[in-house]
């Protein structure tokens, strides 16, 4: 029996998989709070702050595509700023 998208999606996105995800971005954002950013990447600054407004704006979009098919949970959405 050939498995449904919905069913592939479960096996590609769980706790390990995001973990993995935010544990670089957080590796990356130790080097950027230290100013060695040049040390683990070989982007310029230029395409480091492209390749993560990209992921901001996709991930933005998913929490908004996901809040409209899913009931709003009733916490608040919580946001980092500087």
């Amino acid at each position: 029996m050939a498995q449904t998208h919905q069913s592939q999606l479960q096996l590609l996105y769980n706790d390990a998989r995001l973990a993995t995800l935010y544990q670089a971005l957080d590796e990356l954002h130790s080097a950027a709070s230290d100013g060695d950013v040049h040390v683990v990447t070989t982007l310029t600054r230029d395409e480091m702050v492209g390749w993560l407004r990209d992921l901001v704006y996709t991930a933005e979009e998913t929490i908004a595509e996901i809040e409209k098919v899913t009931p709003k949970n009733t916490a608040s959405r919580l946001r980092l700023v500087k």
